[in-house]
């Protein structure tokens, strides 16, 4: 199925899921599901739709439903972690609060050892940065937005499947957005309600803007704000995906929002100019990471990638990205017209770093490398 099909079809699934979940109809839900040892649409367990605060496991432990809770936990997608978006239920405010703290409030004591009983997982998993090509970037690179339009099908309009391909969706997506006076406010507020379970003080600036434009500018803004580290949890987010077994996190969902608009903007918005000049990137990695970039190597890097174009300034980000003893330089060439090319965020940052940020799924070919002691010299060209 191509990517723009399974968005539509992956948002009828969602809608079953959650619509049954609420009336404790768990039949269509296996059916969509399938089964913890033979799993279909697994990947699709932790989302929380536009219009809706709780998950289907939220739903099951709402319901008392031992058995449903126990089989959803089986799953190796199941966030047991998950946390409702803000609001107000039964048991009075319930934002954030997670499935044990739903199963407590009501009650349901009970459910705890079932609970307890499954070890959480999903955030045990090793991002990925390098991506060959080969393996098919085209396709899923973007797999974190595809499960955000979904999710969100009304929020950004999705009316129609007749867009030929993946990137004249987004552009679409984005043209009713910026030609609106008030849809960008919906949006705004789905990106708000939506991160809120991540970072409070980020979604409170984002629903005090008042124009569409300031509602651009704090999508950047927050972005490069060291405090916060989201910039952290939404680039691991986008490196956690995989073109099989993709199992997103709670949380990488939750923020689905906040980063499809944040591509949107470096994709489309015309106030943020391409760089055609040479940045650079400075990153520290292990020994097998470095050995992946030869010369001749097609990739993707599926997380927005910061860089610099003045090399003194393409500073390390240590609490963000891969790790390990090797120091790589990057060195990368934009001159060639490209949908990747990196865009000037100076006027929207927290920072003076002369930054340039690829969007996520930014294509390169490796063309020279040299290696001494202290660190690696890649020379990539953008594709």
């Amino acid at each position: 199925m191509d990517p723009v099909s399974s968005i539509y079809d992956d948002a009828e699934n969602i809608e079953k899921l959650v619509a049954s979940a609420k009336i404790n109809e768990w039949g269509p839900i296996w059916r969509i599901l399938g089964t913890p040892s033979h799993p279909k649409k697994s990947y699709l367990i932790n989302c929380i739709p536009e219009n809706r605060r709780w998950s289907i496991l939220h739903q099951a432990i709402f319901w008392n439903n031992h058995g449903v809770v126990a089989n959803l936990l089986q799953f190796n997608t199941c966030d047991k972690t998950v946390k409702a978006k803000e609001g107000t239920s039964e048991i009075g405010p319930d934002g954030k609060k997670s499935p044990e703290e739903v199963a407590e409030a009501f009650g349901h004591n009970e459910l705890k050892p079932i609970l307890d009983m499954y070890p959480y997982q999903l955030h045990d998993q090793l991002p990925v940065t390098f991506l060959p090509l080969s393996d098919g970037a085209d396709d899923f690179a973007l797999g974190l937005l595809r499960i955000t339009l979904a999710s969100y099908k009304t929020a950004f309009q999705l009316h129609t499947q007749e867009i030929p391909s993946f990137s004249d969706l987004l552009r679409d997506v984005y043209n009713k957005i910026d030609t609106s006076n008030s849809h960008w406010k919906l949006v705004r507020d789905k990106v708000h309600e939506s991160v809120y379970v991540i970072c409070h003080q980020t979604c409170l600036k984002i629903r005090e803007c008042e124009s569409k434009e300031r509602f651009y500018t704090a999508i950047i803004n927050t972005y490069t704000e060291e405090k916060s580290y989201l910039y952290d949890h939404l680039n691991t987010a986008l490196r956690r995906q995989r073109q099989t077994d993709y199992r997103p996190t709670a949380d990488d969902l939750a923020l689905g929002p906040y980063v499809l608009m944040y591509q949107l903007l470096l994709l489309f918005w015309n106030k943020l100019h391409k760089e055609r000049r040479v940045t650079y990137r400075r990153m520290r990695v292990s020994s097998d990471d470095l050995a992946k970039y030869q010369v001749g190597t097609k990739f993707a890097w599926m997380s927005f990638v910061s860089s610099s174009v003045e090399l003194e300034k393409a500073i390390m980000f240590p609490t963000c990205g891969p790790t390990g003893d090797r120091v790589i330089v990057f060195t990368i060439d934009n001159s060639s017209a490209s949908h990747w090319q990196p865009r000037n965020i100076e006027k929207y940052a927290q920072y003076m770093e002369r930054e340039r940020v690829y969007p996520a799924g930014a294509k390169f070919l490796v063309t020279k490398r040299t290696d001494c002691v202290e660190e690696s010299r890649i020379f990539l060209k953008l594709l």
